[in-house]
């Protein structure tokens, strides 16, 4: 019988997320990563595989937790314009509380050196598709043309990436309202 684990498996992927959220996966060293989560490099490799490892299941994580969390926003609308609106205010929320502000985790990895990976960028890939189908989703199930997910979709990782470089709260505000602009009022 194995021994029994002396931590806690989720606290340690949430510190590996939010170091690589912070850092990038090239700025990430092994050495933050053991001081994040408080376990040794053995025990990390162990549970968690290499550092290409620890990032996917970073990602995994993310896109488990916050990514559903806001797609259950979205879905628990009246209609398209309330759901985007309602995702954009999330944005909006976390750049008025956050002085630190580490933008989407996912759009951060898109942006990333990740490119360089074939894994993590097929990876990245996979889950961006899996955000813009719900975006189209919330497109359709208003009898929108979905040609708008690509639009609404650039427009979430250009408020995320702003929201990361410090934009003003009424810069991403005024972004805001142009993107629900191509919505139409569903009164």
């Amino acid at each position: 019988m194995g021994r029994a684990k002396l931590y806690d498996p989720q606290h340690a992927i949430e510190a590996i997320k939010a170091s690589f959220w912070a850092n990038g996966f090239e700025g990430t060293s092994l050495q933050m990563l053991e001081t994040a989560t408080g376990l040794p490099k053995q025990t990390l490799y162990r549970e968690f595989g290499d550092k290409r490892q620890m990032y996917l299941a970073a990602l995994a994580d993310y896109e488990r937790s916050e990514i559903r969390s806001a797609a259950e926003v979205m879905r628990s609308a009246a209609d398209a314009r309330a759901a985007f609106a309602a995702l954009f205010d999330m944005i909006l929320a976390d750049a008025m509380q956050c002085e630190d502000r580490h933008g989407c985790f996912l759009c951060n990895a898109s942006a990333d050196r990740t490119s360089i990976n074939h894994t993590i960028s097929g990876a990245v890939e996979d889950a961006l598709e899996r955000w813009r189908t719900v975006l189209s989703d919330t497109l359709e199930k208003s009898g929108l043309d979905t040609q708008l997910t690509d639009p609404m979709l650039a427009g979430y990782i250009g408020l995320r990436i702003l929201s990361r470089a410090g934009a003003r709260v009424a810069q991403l505000q005024h972004a805001v309202s142009g993107l629900l602009s191509l919505l139409p009022d569903e009164d």
